[in-house]
């Protein structure tokens, strides 16, 4: 197996193309943008709203072997640390390939962010993946970045809601549990671009479920998927699942907007380190899921159903079978997390996950909040 350069790549966002002002009722469309862009390895195009700089494109390390896929992560942790309700998939439990579609369609969420008075920001549909019971979200940072912006420039003015179902309708309130700030400090610029570019690192946030839609408690347990942090291998047989609205208007995403899933194999394998072990970015081809929409869907193993990656960007192409998909890894993601302090994906779920998400909000987010504000005020 190789391990290529990273690429920068288009976010495959559903966004507003133009401001759109939503006084009570959307008042202009939603329009998938799909930004083009050349890089020397390869063009790329994302599924969400901005990843990383296009700046970097000429800063991707050499292609360099990789001996062996990178080892699974097991944190153990103590015997009075409470386990996290999201399982990691150490050991392989083979399920037919229409089980391992109907669990992933059962954590799948759409989420839906709009503005009550229009003004700086655009509408945003994006996709996501509940990882544990308890009702933990993970998707792109680019997506989740608008929690950040919720009551910019006015108090409630950013309305984002959790959708599940086909068509996808309201389903959940949300609330922001880490996004990484290193992610804010590299593409805070792009947050309205119509041309967001990145390789995808460090492109992940993790929200956290607080309510039904109608404001009624969450129930005991919600559906969710296995985690797994050890690497894809080239060839290997997987599922992508997202919310794809690359070819829907505004009123069509918000009414007519369905869950799509494909099996695909995993092509190219990436690294954002100078560790050849390190698997970071995969290639998935081109499906009905490479669109605009599609940021924060799932990259999921076809033989026991084990979350692998979620879609991040994507080759620029006419069409969808003419592009190629790419995800970013749950091993990427919890080396980050790692390298940023938080332990791990396991060691961020441990414990009072409602708590940890009050404790970045009120230490952590507001300056997130005022550096993507400052985009727009300065």
């Amino acid at each position: 197996m190789n391990i290529l350069p990273t690429i920068i790549g288009h976010i495959l966002l559903a966004i507003g193309g133009f401001v759109a002002a939503l006084v009570g009722m959307l008042t202009a469309h939603l329009v998938v943008v799909v930004a083009q862009h050349t890089s020397p390895a390869t063009s790329i195009v994302a599924t969400a709203t901005p990843a990383t700089s296009s700046n970097n494109t000429n800063t991707a390390p050499t292609a360099k072997p990789i001996p062996s896929p990178a080892p699974s992560i097991q944190p153990t942790p103590t015997a009075t640390t409470p386990q996290p309700a999201a399982t990691l998939a150490d050991t392989v439990v083979t399920k037919p390939i229409g089980e391992v579609n109907s669990d992933t369609r059962a954590a799948l969420v759409n989420i839906l962010c709009l503005t009550k008075s229009g003004g700086y920001l655009n509408p945003l549909s994006g996709s996501g993946v509940i990882i544990d019971s308890r009702g933990v979200v993970l998707t792109n940072a680019h997506v989740a970045q608008y929690f950040l912006l919720r009551d910019f420039p006015t108090p409630d003015n950013v309305d984002c809601v959790v959708r599940t179902g086909s068509p996808a309708t309201a389903a959940y309130h949300a609330k922001l549990l880490y996004l990484p700030p290193a992610w804010v400090d590299a593409n805070a610029k792009q947050i309205n671009a119509q041309q967001a570019m990145g390789t995808g690192e460090n492109d992940y946030g993790f929200l956290l479920l607080t309510s039904r839609a109608d404001n009624s408690p969450l129930p005991a347990t919600i559906d969710s998927i296995l985690v797994a942090t050890d690497a894809p291998t080239h060839g290997e047989q997987v599922l992508l699942a997202a919310y794809p609205a690359g070819f829907l208007e505004g009123q069509a995403i918000l009414n007519d907007l369905y869950a799509a899933t494909a099996v695909t194999t995993i092509g190219d394998i990436f690294t954002f380190s100078s560790d050849t072990t390190h698997a970071d970015l995969v290639s998935a081809g081109g499906t009905i899921v490479t669109q605009a929409g599609s940021s924060g869907g799932a990259l999921v193993r076809a033989s026991d159903g084990a979350l692998q990656g979620i879609i991040t960007t994507d080759t620029a192409g006419t069409t969808t079978a003419s592009r190629d998909l790419h995800a970013i890894t749950l091993g990427h993601i919890d080396r980050s997390l790692a390298a940023f302090g938080e332990g791990g994906i396991l060691q961020l779920l441990v414990g009072n996950i409602n708590q940890k998400a009050d404790d970045f909000n009120a230490n952590v987010a507001p300056s997130l909040a005022q550096k993507l504000e400052a985009v727009f005020t300065h």
